[in-house]
């Protein structure tokens, strides 16, 4: 009960949304993965990649704003609708560049990425825009604590490309363009999913100015490319590096990687409940309990990341070759370091969302700009593909947890100093 009470409110109902989500993907994975083989598995896992570098890498910090708005705005009284509709334009332009960009580039993206197959162009731009849309109503459920609802959008998101694929596995599918398109189609069913049940969720209300949607959106949106960039970029590093005799081996360091990051995927819970409570006691100047709260999280995120360590160290390779067949073994060695750069990342984006809660988004960008900028210096070094690859993203990693981390130290000494003179004053 003592490691639950240091868990935000609503971590937990999303944390089970996560649990069943996170099967249900890992199950589409393994399905996929064993349906068609290393070769031509190889496209779906970079459309996973590439998807989840494209959606969250631009519209997380929409989500981020939207909540943290909407719940200062519901303290006072305030609708919903106005930020809604200010929101989903700014998506909806972030959408269309998106698209934009992607059919221009549509022939090199078929042709280099998805080995020829159409249906995973128009799989990813499905995603894109489903992935837009689901962030706008993560951020509108988040922040009028409707974690339920949250939850329910996990699940259906999840359950139905699982149940799509399975679908299609039985009747014969066996390329990779209809898995594609299933993978797209699942976040816009997880939307209708979410919010059917809901009631009086969309509210009317004082207008909001565009410059409090917009303030801060450019350093979310920058921090949250790179933060997407880390995230994803290794997959694609190892596609690009590969020689010609190593064709499957972006596939197999992605099924690998997606097993490291297990403990991550579920710390999603607690990043979508973390920051409003700690923007809470920012706007009320209590930054002495947001360091205090911070302590304590940071204290169970290095021990369950270290547990994590040992455990995919150890049983990680196995846990690979179970699920997805002994085309896609990988080393001990591998799992641990993979498993290293997921337990960096959780103390990175526990600091990234204490930043943004304390209005510091310029420094939290700059932090992770700057593990951006060593990944392509550190994968430079070395000659084993996977070895290489790990490394650099441990050392991006570390780089930016350590910058946020003296970020966030500053903010509060200042903010402390500004408190104290306000008060003799």
């Amino acid at each position: 009960m003592r490691v639950l009470d240091r868990l935000p409110r609503g971590t937990v109902v999303i944390g089970g949304g996560l649990v069943i989500n996170g099967l249900c993907a890992y199950a589409f994975i393994t399905i996929v993965a064993r349906t068609l083989g290393p070769d031509a598995y190889n496209p779906i896992g970079l459309l996973w990649a590439i998807g989840f570098l494209l959606g969250p890498g631009l519209f997380q910090p929409l989500e981020q704003e939207v909540a943290r708005i909407i719940a200062s705005r519901g303290a006072a009284g305030l609708g919903t609708m106005p930020v809604v509709r200010r929101a989903a334009a700014i998506g909806l332009a972030i959408s269309l560049v998106l698209v934009a960009c992607s059919l221009l580039a549509s022939r090199w993206l078929i042709d280099e990425l998805f080995d020829g197959e159409v249906l995973l162009l128009v799989g990813m731009l499905m995603l894109v825009i489903g992935l837009g849309a689901g962030h706008l109503a993560r951020g509108l459920l988040a922040g009028t604590n409707r974690f339920g609802g949250y939850s329910r959008y996990l699940l259906g998101d999840g359950g139905s490309r699982l149940a799509i694929v399975a679908v299609m596995v039985l009747i014969g599918v066996r390329s990779s363009g209809p898995f594609g398109i299933a993978h797209g189609l699942a976040p816009i069913l997880g939307i209708l999913i979410a919010l059917a049940p809901e009631r009086r969720l969309f509210t009317d209300g004082e207008p909001v100015a565009w410059r409090e949607l917009s303030r801060a959106m450019g350093s979310l949106l920058a921090a949250s490319l790179a933060t997407a960039f880390l995230l994803n970029v290794s997959p694609l590093a190892v596609q690009i590096l590969a020689d010609d005799q190593q064709g499957d081996a972006a596939g197999i360091f992605l099924n690998a990687l997606l097993i490291a990051r297990v403990p991550l995927f579920f710390f999603q819970a607690v990043q979508a409940s973390l920051l409003p409570r700690l923007s809470a006691l920012a706007g009320a100047g209590k930054y002495d309990e947001i360091w205090h709260e911070l302590r304590h999280l940071l204290a169970l995120v290095v021990a369950a990341g270290g547990l994590a360590v040992v455990g995919f160290g150890f049983l990680g390779p196995f846990v690979v070759e179970t699920a997805f067949g002994s085309g896609f073994a990988v080393s001990s060695r591998d799992m641990a370091l993979l498993a290293v750069s997921s337990a960096g990342l959780m103390v990175a984006l526990t600091f990234a969302q204490a930043l943004i809660a304390c209005r510091a988004q310029g420094r939290m960008a700059l932090s992770w700009a700057a593990g951006v900028a060593t990944f392509p210096i550190a994968v430079s070094f070395g000659s084993d593909l996977f070895l290489r690859v790990e490394v650099a993203l441990i050392v991006s990693v570390v780089v930016s947890a350590i910058l946020m981390a003296l970020m966030f130290e500053r903010r509060i000494r200042g903010e402390g100093v500004a408190i104290r003179k306000n008060g003799s004053g």
